[in-house]
């Protein structure tokens, strides 16, 4: 019984009827090109140009413009990537918490509010956000036993992996 015949190919056609982006990389071989997942290596867990196009679409004024800066939109990346000296527990719980709770910045230049609230996926208008199903997601993991892991099916809210098929 073939696993990609009988299970991924099925749940991918699924998902793809749902409305899902799917990049579908086949079977039976290790994936050899991260560009084709949307990354530069695959050390990278994010598909980061997804999540940085997403949070200008979703994040808007109240009359449809888009108010994160390059700089803003950096911070937000760092914030949701970059956790020194924490363990994955507390790292994956940070990042839970910027998921549910959101993050702010320090300004929204345009109209001049402080602190606003930085949305990473509009729960009020969900057909602006960005779904993408990977199979054979590979990802390097270097340090530990295993040079890289590639479960079966990754999906992505806005460029964030949200779910893991295996």
């Amino acid at each position: 019984m073939s696993e990609y015949t009988n299970v991924e190919r099925p749940f991918l056609d699924k998902l793809q009827q749902l409305g899902w982006e799917v990049i579908d990389q086949g079977t039976g071989f290790t994936p050899y090109d991260p560009s084709i997942s949307r990354r530069e290596s695959f050390r990278e867990y994010i598909l980061e140009n997804e999540f940085r196009a997403t949070l200008k679409r979703i994040n808007l004024t109240e009359d449809g413009r888009s108010w994160l800066s390059y700089k803003q939109i950096n911070a937000v990346v760092s914030e949701l990537t970059m956790h020194p000296g924490m363990d994955l527990l507390k790292a994956n719980q940070a990042v839970y918490e910027l998921l549910t709770r959101n993050t702010t910045v320090d300004q929204n230049l345009l109209t001049g509010e402080y602190n606003p609230t930085v949305r990473l996926i509009d729960f009020i208008h969900p057909e602006r956000n960005n779904f993408i199903a990977i199979n054979q997601f590979k990802i390097e993991t270097p340090g530990v036993s295993k040079q890289a892991i590639i479960p079966d099916i990754v999906l992505f809210i806005n460029g964030l992996p949200i779910v893991v098929v295996e």
